[in-house]
């Protein structure tokens, strides 16, 4: 039992590599969203804390687990998750995610561009409880597509997904991701941490 759905992703992620995939199909989560009118609760919750579990809980179901949440405050607050994808047998890139439970508009792309080049991410996910409009998907279309040299097709640089696609559609990040680049960059900000501390 846990109250966040960080600590529900990790287990979910040790059954998954001990037992596979249908085990973790198996499992039934109490309290979570599962439909739309629990996914707007959640977002919509006073306290703070529980407005971050619905960021978290957005980024982990649609990476299916596999995105290492930012619980950092400061200059990358806009970045609530990072990813890291497979290009080829070798090389690993870097995706980033921004969760919206309101007030989305064109600028929330432009800055998310500007996030990009910040991080050095290949590409970003802008995941929004409200639909997006035509100026915000047009300016993701011009961001350009991202050549999946491994996977022989291109790919969105900025994808733009709604909460509705992921609770309705099932919808899912498709690109394969590279579970040892995920655990070395846990690795990495666990190492960051601890010098915080030590700082302090």
């Amino acid at each position: 039992m846990d109250i966040t759905y960080q600590s529900i992703a990790v287990i979910l992620r040790r059954l998954e590599r001990q037992f596979g995939g249908k085990m973790v199909e198996a499992v039934s989560l109490d309290g979570i969203p599962r439909d739309m009118k629990s996914a707007v609760a959640l977002a919509h919750k006073k306290d703070d804390r529980l407005r971050k579990e619905f960021e978290k809980w957005a980024v982990l179901t649609y990476t299916n687990n596999r995105s290492v949440i930012n619980d950092k405050k400061g200059a990358d607050a806009g970045i609530d998750a990072r990813a890291y994808f497979k290009t080829t047998k070798r090389d690993n890139a870097k995706i980033i995610f921004q969760v919206k439970s309101g007030g989305v508009n064109r600028g929330d792309i432009a800055t998310l561009r500007g996030d990009m080049g910040r991080e050095e991410a290949d590409m970003a996910v802008l995941i929004t409880l409200e639909d997006p409009s035509s100026p915000m998907v047009k300016e993701a279309k011009a961001a350009g597509q991202f050549k999946h040299a491994d996977m022989g097709r291109n790919y969105d640089k900025i994808s733009i997904v709604t909460i509705r696609e992921i609770v309705e559609d099932g919808r899912r990040l498709e690109i394969p991701m590279s579970e040892e680049v995920l655990k070395a960059a846990k690795q990495l900000e666990s190492d960051a941490g601890q010098l915080d501390m030590l700082d302090h």
